[in-house]
């Protein structure tokens, strides 16, 4: 499914159904999969959070993950999809530092979104640690050949905010850097917010042709 070009209505279904698929689940609070929190609790939590930070004047953003580019997991859920998606969620809690305040959830498999309890310059640096990771971690090892697409889209939170909303608008951001021509490792500002793409090497890159 591509988050990014779903009109906020169905992104509200989506995550309605995301929500009560998890309400039902064994364990309401964590994914099974991934190990990262369920959309239910995260937006629980994300309003606690919300509110706590504008009673103190401070900042909050929230972020989209998008994993693209690995057909062979597209939509399944097999034995290799499920230690792939395991692992990686194992990469995003290793990123954020689990132990922090920065909250995951899995929207679903591929799809993944960040609360990050301060400012932009201080939420890029969280994802770019992600990215990092990402980068140079060899998914081969994980049972997949392709190489993934790594995509990223960041916004910072109104006061009293609503969630659905928020992640409609970041994942406009997800979008628009999916149709722009980015360099690795380049940020793009637009409007309070900003996007980035980890997209595998391409073959006119000098530094894989010199290899």
């Amino acid at each position: 499914m591509n988050f990014s070009v779903l009109s906020q209505e169905e992104i509200e279904a989506l995550l309605k159904d995301t929500r009560e698929t998890s309400a039902k689940s064994q364990n309401p609070v964590r994914d099974d999969v991934t190990g990262l929190y369920n959309l239910g609790f995260f937006a629980e939590e994300f309003r606690r959070v919300q509110a706590r930070l504008t009673r103190q004047k401070f900042p909050c953003t929230i972020g989209i993950i998008r994993v693209d580019g690995i057909p062979s997991l597209t939509g399944k859920k097999d034995i290799t999809a499920r230690l792939f998606w395991g692992k990686f969620g194992k990469l995003l809690r290793s990123a954020t530092r689990e132990k922090s305040e920065d909250l995951l959830a899995v929207i679903e498999p591929g799809l993944f979104v960040i609360l990050v309890p301060n400012d932009l310059p201080h939420s890029i640096l969280v994802l770019e640690r992600i990215l990092y990771l990402a980068e140079h971690t060899p998914f081969k090892e994980w049972g997949v050949e392709e190489e993934a697409d790594i995509q990223v889209s960041l916004t910072e939170v109104n006061p009293n905010e609503d969630l659905d909303p928020i992640l409609f608008r970041v994942s406009k951001g997800i979008q628009s850097v999916a149709l722009a021509k980015n360099t690795r490792w380049h940020w793009e500002h637009n409007s309070g917010q900003v996007y980035m793409r980890l997209a595998p090497p391409s073959p006119r890159d000098p530094a894989v042709a010199s290899e």
